[in-house]
């Protein structure tokens, strides 16, 4: 049967790859039972030919059907990092449901998109989404951070600060060593910690780095967490001046770098997490950090970029080399105007109440916002979008009784479809 789904999903590019010129239902088997078909199979294709037919696939769920029906298949994924690159990019995991709080509750609450396919659908009733295997916090856990399938945790504590990295699709989690005392060393008076932001890797999924970002109001310092050596690398302090107005959990991870924008200022603090360098990026013209009408992150070519909402009007900034002397500058991408889909979605359910737009999260090409009002009984309620700066389309994914803010958790690369170099013999036939 599975064979059957890829031959129908990819069937031109099937047909060709099996015969040249015959047709698709003649590479719908993994068997042959004549020596006129033998030349026709599945199995007869080579690991280009597979790989090629699997980037038609329309997701990743679709393909991790396909490398699961047998050992041929999972090699030719396992076996290729490259088209591992390219299916990402043309597929990224799909969103699985947003964290959010909901109510006075402590812990974040998981709300699950409606999917149909049955792979997702297993997933999450497997999966540890209510976070249940997180160890005791007397402050319970604030959620920092969602990349890769793990989901980065905080007990919130200022004296001793602990981070938990958990991936719910597995259960497993990893409570990071206390961040060291001498973080707060040499710093002035009123230290605190700001933040902590998540770096993975899908080619990596047993390993990862967590930043971690302080600031005495006139300078900042940074310190970066390795799972692979189990110790905290913590950089200098560095005074960036201005009033040094960080608000908290407002950094963003682009690229390597963590990006933190000062608030009510036209500038923000790069941090490059491989070398601990402390640079200053001016935002674009016009541009001011006030709560969440800003969301930096990265288009899906991987460029530098700054959605800015004002007033239910989206201006998209690109950074990119100036024409005239190779200098990165600000380019305004594009400007957007959502009031009447948002008012023919969302406000209508709720008239004559002031709603604000917030931008949530910047990845890959995909803008997540929301927005919030206060309803005639007295509760927020806000209702979360996803944009796409490439096909200016706006998706409802769900409304909810919340503050607008929350955390989106994308379906990972499996780590079945990753070889580990530890274990050359999985994946192999027998």
């Amino acid at each position: 049967m599975a064979s059957q789904r890829l031959a129908a999903a990819a069937a031109p590019s099937m047909s060709t790859a099996a015969t040249g010129t015959g047709t698709a239902a003649s590479a719908t088997t993994c068997t042959s039972t004549s020596p006129a078909s033998a030349a026709t199979t599945i199995f007869s294709l080579t690991e280009d030919d597979l790989r090629e037919i699997f980037l038609r696939l329309p997701d990743l769920p679709s393909l991790v059907r396909a490398a699961l029906t047998c050992r041929p298949w999972l090699r030719a994924v396992r076996s290729s990092r490259p088209f591992r690159r390219s299916f990402r990019a043309l597929h990224p995991g799909p969103l699985m449901g947003l964290f959010l709080k909901i109510g006075d509750a402590v812990s974040p609450s998981f709300l699950p998109l409606p999917r149909s396919d049955p792979i997702v659908t297993v997933a999450l009733s497997r999966g540890d989404f209510f976070l249940t295997s997180l160890p005791p916090s007397p402050k319970g856990w604030i959620l920092s951070d969602c990349r890769n399938g793990y989901v980065l945790m905080w007990n919130g504590m200022q004296d001793s600060p602990s981070v938990a990295a958990l991936n719910p699709m597995t259960w497993a989690v990893t409570v990071l060593p206390p961040v060291p005392g001498e973080m707060a060393a040499g710093g002035r008076r009123d230290v605190y910690f700001i933040g902590f932001n998540l770096l993975s890797s899908e080619e990596s999924p047993w390993s990862f780095r967590v930043t971690c970002v302080c600031t005495d109001r006139r300078s900042v310092r940074a310190a970066v967490f390795s799972s692979e050596t189990w110790e905290w690398a913590i950089g200098p302090w560095v005074r960036v001046g201005g009033r040094c107005s960080f608000k908290f959990m407002a950094g963003t991870l682009v690229g390597g770098s963590v990006f933190w924008p000062y608030h009510v200022e036209a500038r923000m603090v790069r941090i490059d997490t491989a070398t601990m360098d402390v640079s200053f990026v001016d935002l674009p013209p016009g541009v001011v950090k006030l709560l969440n009408n800003i969301g930096v992150g990265d288009t899906r070519n991987g460029e530098l970029c700054i959605v800015y909402a004002s007033d239910f009007v989206l201006h998209v900034w690109v950074r990119r080399p100036s024409a005239v002397d190779g200098a990165e500058i600000w380019a305004l991408q594009t400007t957007l105007s959502l009031r009447a889909q948002l008012d023919r979605i969302a406000h209508a359910s709720v008239p004559d109440v002031l709603f604000r737009l917030q931008i949530l999260q910047v990845r890959s090409g995909l803008v997540h916002l929301s927005t919030t009002c206060m309803t005639h009984v007295g509760t927020l309620h806000s209702w979360y979008f996803s944009f796409s700066l490439e096909t200016m389309e706006l998706e409802l994914l769900l409304d909810a009784n919340s503050d607008g803010v929350a955390h989106l958790y994308n379906m990972a690369w499996p780590p079945s479809l990753v070889r580990d170099d530890d274990d050359e013999g999985i994946g192999q036939e027998e």
